[in-house]
């Protein structure tokens, strides 16, 4: 992705500073695709959108890793792309098994339960990795339809190791359902090859896109149960009617024409830099960043393998973190996110590293927060933790 956008030098007297969004989603949208959005609207059923619907879809699928199968686009949040999947795979009475190591586990117990599903979570520390030998043991002792896991744990910046958890759960009968909201775009993702049978995702993350298009793959294992009439209950969210018409190359209600502009254009940015290079590139600006963060004193708070669309530091001992994101904003014009877990709202920090990000951005990154931090009273090793960011950027 070219870089266009040079390190802030600090706010001058007079002159606000541009307005930086760097929280975990959204995310900045480019202006290529808010003026893809803003084009006028056409029928969205006419030969114009339905070749555009038809390019997405294509285009999806090796961000996906599923080869040959139309994802699914809809009009939804991505909690309702997390319902889309809960109340297709699974009923009421359905025996299902969540992995659990941040906020969004959790979310998948609460949309079961509300299905009148049995549920059984295998829960790990908050930002620690999923529990993979408690999974297994969970399902030599149980028969589950499915298995329901977060790839990237944007509370936590938690990466789930999909892989290993496929492997494990195809020795069984049950489905694996995954939340890559956060991770799809910016975090490897094999569906066919790790057996994850059904991936939802949203468009407001690394996919650079405003919030409100869901988007859902499915693998032909999952439809054994999703065809089943003891799912749900569900209606707009029915797999079953959006399966003939995706593969028609139409969308299933009236599509949201604006959003799906928007990530057309946005399909083609990532096209022009190459999947595989986009995915590096989201690597190698988180390194970048935690190594930055780590020479100001922050921590990182995942202990397993971090997730690459974000970072999640604790701040150094005394330095408030609500202190801190108000400084960014009200000195800088700079929105990062602090946590909703109430033991660690005066620690913990989050800042995105996901879709529209340059390495100029993570240089301004650190200048802000050792500025912000300066002006908090506290000792910040600038050129330190510049030079730290640097030598990562240009490895």
């Amino acid at each position: 992705m070219t870089d266009s956008r040079a390190a802030s030098s600090g706010a001058t007297a007079g002159v606000a500073l541009p307005y930086r969004l760097r929280l975990p989603g959204p995310t900045a949208v480019p202006e290529r695709v808010l003026k893809a959005a803003s084009r006028p609207m056409v029928a969205h059923r006419g030969p114009e959108f339905l070749d555009r619907f038809q390019a997405i879809q294509r285009r999806l699928q090796p961000i996906l890793g599923r080869s040959g199968v139309p994802p699914f686009l809809f009009a939804s949040t991505g909690i309702g792309a997390m319902e889309s999947a809960m109340v297709n795979v699974v009923g009421p009475g359905a025996r299902v098994l969540i992995t659990t190591n941040g906020q969004w586990g959790p979310v998948f117990r609460r949309l079961a339960e509300a299905i009148g599903a049995e549920v059984d979570e295998v829960v790990s520390d908050r930002g620690a990795p999923i529990d993979l030998d408690g999974v297994r043991r969970a399902l030599n002792d149980k028969r589950y339809d499915a298995v329901f896991t977060v790839h990237s744990e944007s509370s936590t910046g938690a990466l789930t190791d999909l892989k290993a958890l496929g492997a494990i759960v195809a020795e069984s009968e049950a489905v694996l359902a995954c939340d890559s909201v956060s991770g799809l775009g910016g975090a490897e993702m094999r569906a066919d090859e790790w057996g994850v049978d059904v991936v939802v995702s949203a468009s407001q993350k690394a996919l650079m896109c405003p919030p409100g298009l869901g988007i859902a793959s499915i693998s032909e294992k999952a439809w054994d149960l999703i065809n089943r009439d003891d799912r749900g209950p569900r209606s707009y969210f029915d797999y079953r009617r959006f399966r003939p018409m995706a593969e028609k190359g139409e969308p299933t209600y009236t599509a949201p024409v604006a959003m799906l502009n928007a990530l057309d254009e946005a399909l083609t940015m990532i096209g022009e830099e190459g999947i595989e290079a986009a995915i590096a590139r989201h690597a190698r600006l988180n390194a970048a960043l935690t190594a930055g963060l780590e020479a100001l004193g922050f921590s990182v708070f995942p202990t397993g393998t971090p997730s690459p669309t974000l970072v999640v530091a604790k701040t150094p001992e005394g330095l408030s973190a609500p202190a801190l994101i108000e400084r960014l904003s009200d000195g800088y014009n700079a929105m990062i996110a602090g946590t909703r877990f109430e033991d660690l709202k005066d620690r913990l920090v989050r800042i995105g590293t996901m879709g529209y990000v340059t390495d100029g951005e993570i240089l301004t990154d650190i200048h802000q927060i050792s500025q912000a931090m300066t002006d908090l009273g506290r000792n910040a090793d600038e050129g330190g933790a510049m030079a730290a960011t640097a030598a990562k950027l240009s490895a």
